[in-house]
């Protein structure tokens, strides 16, 4: 039996937008740069290196934290993007299912290892499948349609971390499932995603939301 303990998650704020101009002007006027946040430059407009290396160099300088992202099918063109963004983000998610890196190239970036599926997917064998990459932090996004498998998974990932000491980025998804996300963040997960202008997966709630509830648990 896991006890269950009052957790408060690092939220970070999933951006992407049309180019750099439009990025810098939101990060001058509208974002703190204190804030978390993940850049998802597979869903800005443009994607070219110009516009990557600016990016880059503009959080590298304002000391942002974030977590660099980006999903692609073409296999050459994701080695092109992750090799500018490796060392020089604080933390690459890279989907399992396009790790094609050795390991010890993340010597100042941290790895996150992120799988995507759905509510049947086996919590369990994700977790071992990960174990011989050796992330550090082990992300499961699922998309729930039974509660009680999101229950024996949270519960599996707490052992797992009480073991481990490992972080998690447990993430509940779903239209439905936005109170599912706020339960792993309280209980378990060490990273949560917050929405900006749009929501980057279903059920995600905004910063503000989540600053909302934390306030009614004072944590």
């Amino acid at each position: 039996m896991i006890l269950l303990k009052l957790n408060k998650s690092d939220i970070y704020t999933s951006v992407f937008f049309n180019d750099y101009d439009d990025f810098k002007v939101n990060f001058e006027k509208n974002l703190q740069k204190s804030d978390n946040y993940e850049i998802r430059f597979d869903l800005f407009g443009k994607k070219d290196s110009h516009t990557l290396n600016n990016v880059l160099d503009y959080l590298l300088k304002n000391d942002i934290n974030y977590i660099f992202t980006y999903r692609s099918q073409n296999n050459e063109e994701l080695l092109d993007v992750y090799d500018k963004a490796i060392n020089i983000s604080p933390i690459i998610d890279v989907d399992i299912n396009s790790y094609n890196f050795k390991r010890e190239l993340f010597n100042r970036s941290k790895l996150m290892l992120s799988f995507h599926g759905n509510n049947d997917d086996n919590v369990g064998k994700i977790v071992n499948t990960m174990l011989s990459v050796k992330p550090d932090i082990y992300k499961i996004a699922l998309n729930y349609s039974d509660l009680n498998k999101f229950l024996d998974d949270m519960q599996y990932l707490m052992k797992f971390k009480s073991e481990t000491g490992n972080k998690i980025a447990f993430i509940p998804m779903g239209e439905e499932n936005s109170f599912l996300r706020v339960v792993s963040g309280f209980f378990l997960s060490d990273i949560m995603y917050a929405s900006y202008r749009f929501n980057t997966a279903p059920g995600q709630l905004s910063l503000e939301d989540y600053m909302d509830i934390y306030r009614i648990f004072k944590l």
